[in-house]
């Protein structure tokens, strides 16, 4: 049960940790520059592999970290869901990177997920959680006027954010700042 308890805690913890990185390190630069300038890149060209995710250390680092941050407690309280918490993160930031990378290369995956994430493109300061929008609920970010079954076919495609100027300028808000509401 504890193990179950701790994967339900992982689960939300990984999609805070998503919108928050995504929202305040991504888009803006003053708190984490290198991955703002990386993620500009992924806007300007979105359907680049090579600007499509961070590298595995980059995911090797936020999952240490992560898993360090609730050891602390979980020793502390004597909680042992660690394992739980552990497993939870590693799952939800694998199949993050899957159906993100499955996003930009035209693979399946539910128009749904497709159309929260390229909507994010369209309108760089909402839609931060790339697949499971808890927080773009949560904290009002989602754009709601866009749903899978308004999805322009145009965007549908792995080759619709091809690099041009207006899609950098959307994704660094237009006025050439990264950041965001």
């Amino acid at each position: 049960m504890r193990f179950l308890a701790g994967f339900f805690v992982g689960l939300v913890w990984s999609n805070w940790i998503e919108y928050a990185y995504h929202r305040w390190a991504m888009h803006w630069p003053s708190l984490y520059q290198a991955a703002a300038m990386r993620h500009a890149l992924h806007h300007s060209a979105p359907s680049n592999p090579q600007h499509i995710t961070m590298t595995i250390g980059f995911w090797i680092a936020i999952l240490i970290t992560n898993v360090l941050l609730f050891a602390v407690p979980d020793q502390l309280l004597h909680l042992r869901m660690l394992s739980g918490v552990s497993a939870a993160f590693l799952t939800y930031m694998v199949v993050g990177i899957e159906v993100h990378l499955r996003i930009h290369d035209g693979r399946w995956v539910p128009d749904a997920w497709r159309a929260h994430h390229l909507s994010h493109h369209a309108r760089p300061l909402k839609n931060f959680n790339i697949f499971l929008p808890v927080f773009d609920w949560l904290l009002g970010s989602k754009n709601k006027s866009f749903r899978a079954g308004n999805l322009h076919p145009k965007l549908a495609s792995p080759k619709a954010f091809s690099y041009r100027a207006k899609d950098r300028e959307l994704a660094v808000g237009g006025n050439g700042s990264f950041r965001s509401g």
